[in-house]
């Protein structure tokens, strides 16, 4: 552990932050639009997600406070180039895909970054 981050996710986070157009990072006060433009992420406090339609209604939200290790430790967050699928980096490791499903209702499963992001590295 580094400061209370994992290595995967420290790694993750600097991958993150130097993706380039294709993928926006969201960080707090930085919320970024989906690619295609229908949804909005917002990373609030360093710990957590939401996501709010064009208009500006929540359709997800999920607080990672148990995830971090110090006060300083903080999500990272990034659309998928091409699809309206979140991903999100917590502090202990690992990640979290957050989309909507068939019936329209958003969520988040754990899972592993996809090599899209990954290669961006």
């Amino acid at each position: 552990m580094t400061h209370g981050i994992s290595r995967l996710a420290l790694a993750a986070l600097l991958v993150l932050g130097a993706c380039g157009s294709e993928q926006q990072f969201v960080s707090p006060g930085d919320p970024q639009s989906s690619p295609s433009g229908n949804f909005v992420a917002h990373a609030e406090n360093g710990s957590e997600v939401r996501v709010t339609d064009r208009d500006g209604a929540e359709v997800f939200r999920k607080t990672y406070e148990h995830d971090r290790v110090y006060e300083g430790d903080g999500v990272g967050a990034v659309w998928l180039a091409g699809k309206d699928q979140l991903w999100v980096i917590v502090p202990r490791g690992g990640a979290e895909r957050v989309e909507a499903g068939p019936d329209g209702q958003w969520t988040a499963v754990e899972d592993e970054l996809p090599g899209e992001i990954t290669r961006m590295g």
